[in-house]
């Protein structure tokens, strides 16, 4: 069993030297996603809620470009600029999942590459493929 790292088609293309995604075995460790419109490769640098959409709208893209999509997210990593907007962010972030819910950390942190006040890292599940 080796590692599988791969860009991904259609994702922001990163501003830094790593993949979007490695895969080992049947698990996929996502690069955190920033609020990047991937058609332009530019940050979108609006409202707390505007780029927490935008970071899970790409987390979704490289999902499913390796197989799976949120209902097998097993654990994620919430980074947010200012903790007086966590509420709002829970909300955008919660609505991309049913329950039960993966495990979650949110770390506060005082700034994120490209002027971004929110990004999001994930490691998921790969099921077999049906077929």
């Amino acid at each position: 069993m080796g590692i599988d790292k791969r860009m991904v088609a259609g994702a922001p293309q990163p501003i830094a030297p790593f993949s979007h995604a490695c895969r080992v075995g049947d698990l996929v460790f996502i690069t955190g996603q920033m609020p990047t419109v991937p058609e332009t490769n530019e940050m979108l640098l609006g409202t707390f809620t505007e780029q927490t959409h935008r970071v899970m709208q790409n987390l979704a893209i490289v999902l499913e470009a390796v197989g799976s999509g949120f209902e097998h997210v097993v654990q994620s990593r919430v980074f947010i600029t200012n903790m007086g907007h966590f509420d709002e962010v829970n909300g955008v972030y919660a609505s991309y999942f049913e329950a039960p819910l993966p495990t979650r950390t949110c770390i506060g942190v005082t700034g994120l590459a490209g002027g971004a006040d929110v990004e999001v890292d994930m490691i998921a599940w790969i099921p077999p493929a049906v077929g």
